[in-house]
C-alpha cells in the first residue's frame, strides 16, 4: 500500500464517516496488540468495545491496516498505543489523522524501558531505538494496568465503581503471578538461553536472566553471528531457543542441531497473557 493509496484512503473515510456513526452504546477503545485486549477486559469486562488493530498471526513490526479497520478508527474514542512497536512508528501518525477527537495514550509510561543496545550488545554489535516488547513482564503488566484504569474512569466513569474493584483484583493476580515466576525461577544454576528475535528483555530483568539474540537490529543472522553462537552456546551449555511462531524457524533449527538445543516456540501476542507468561517461565525451568 503506497504513500498515495493510503492518504486517498484517509481522504475518502474523513469524507464519508461521521463520529457516533456506531449504533453501539459501548464506547470504542482501539488498540495495536491482542495482550492489550487481555488487560482492558479484565477491567473493563464488556464495558467498552476494543478494536485491535494487528490480527492474530501478524507481526507488529511490518502490519499494514485495512481500510475497514482504518474506518473502525472513526468510531474510537481512545486509541491505546501500547508505546513503540514498528506498527505505532509507521502508522501512528495516520491513525491519528483517521479521527483527530480521538485520544491517544501510550500505555508504556512509567516503564523504565530498555534499549536495544542493552539487549543486542554482542561482541560490538550496538542498535539504537527501544525495545517495544514492554508487555512481556508482569512487572510492567503493573504498570500498563494503571495507566489503562485511569483512563478508563475517564472514559466510562459511571462504571468507576466496578473497574476500581476489577483493577484491585487484577493487581493481586499480577503481584501472586510475579512471585509464583520468581520461586519457579530462583536458584536456577544457569540463567542463559538464546531467543531468535530479542522479545524477552524484560522479562529476563525481572528475573535475572540472560537471552541472547539470533537476531540483531531487526535483521536475521549472518553466517559470523550463527558461527559466534554456536560457540557461545556450547560454552554458557545453553540448552534452550525460544521462538516466535510469527518467525521463520531455518536458522533456529540449524543452531539447535549444532549444540544440542530444544527449540520452544512461544507466541508474544497471545491474548491469554496470563497463561503465556506462565508457559514461558515453566519452559525456563525445565529446560535451565
Amino acid at each position: 500500500m503506497n504513500k498515495r493509496t493510503i492518504s486517498g484512503i484517509l481522504l475518502l473515510l474523513l469524507a464519508s464517516c461521521s463520529p457516533g456513526s456506531d449504533t453501539s452504546d459501548r464506547p470504542v477503545v482501539s488498540v495495536s496488540i491482542l495482550p492489550q485486549q487481555y488487560f482492558i477486559e479484565r477491567l473493563a469486562g464488556d464495558g467498552v468495545d476494543v478494536n485491535v488493530m494487528i490480527p492474530p498471526g501478524a507481526s507488529p513490526a511490518t502490519y499494514e491496516p485495512t481500510v475497514s479497520q482504518l474506518s473502525k478508527l472513526d468510531q474510537s474514542q481512545v486509541y491505546m498505543r501500547i508505546g513503540h512497536v514498528g506498527f505505532e512508528k509507521s502508522w501512528m501518525r495516520k491513525i491519528s489523522s483517521v479521527n483527530s477527537s480521538m485520544k491517544v495514550i501510550d500505555l508504556s509510561m512509567g516503564i523504565e524501558l530498555i534499549h536495544e543496545e542493552e539487549a543486542n550488545h554482542l561482541h560490538g554489535h550496538a542498535h539504537g531505538g527501544i525495545d517495544p516488547h514492554v508487555w512481556l513482564s508482569p512487572l510492567n503488566a503493573k504498570i500498563i494496568s494503571k495507566n489503562i484504569y485511569n483512563e478508563l474512569i475517564l472514559l466510562i466513569p459511571g462504571d468507576k465503581e466496578m473497574i476500581s474493584a476489577r483493577y484491585s483484583e487484577l493487581e493481586l493476580e499480577l503481584d501472586s503471578l510475579h512471585r509464583t515466576i520468581s520461586t519457579m525461577l530462583s536458584g536456577l544454576d544457569n540463567r542463559n538461553f538464546m531467543i531468535f528475535h530479542p522479545a524477552l528483555s524484560y522479562f529476563a530483568r525481572d528475573y535475572d536472566l540472560k537471552q541472547f539474540p539470533l537476531e540483531i537490529g531487526g535483521k536475521s543472522p549472518s553466517p559470523a553471528h550463527m558461527i559466534w553462537m554456536t560457540d557461545l552456546g556450547k560454552e554458557k551449555n545453553i540448552s534452550t531457543i525460544f521462538l516466535q511462531k510469527q518467525f521463520d524457524q531455518k536458522n533456529a533449527e540449524a543452531l539447535a542441531k549444532e549444540i544440542g538445543a530444544e527449540i520452544v516456540q512461544f507466541n508474544p501476542l497471545d491474548p491469554d497473557w496470563h497463561d503465556q507468561m506462565l508457559y514461558i517461565a515453566n519452559k525456563l525451568k525445565t529446560s535451565l
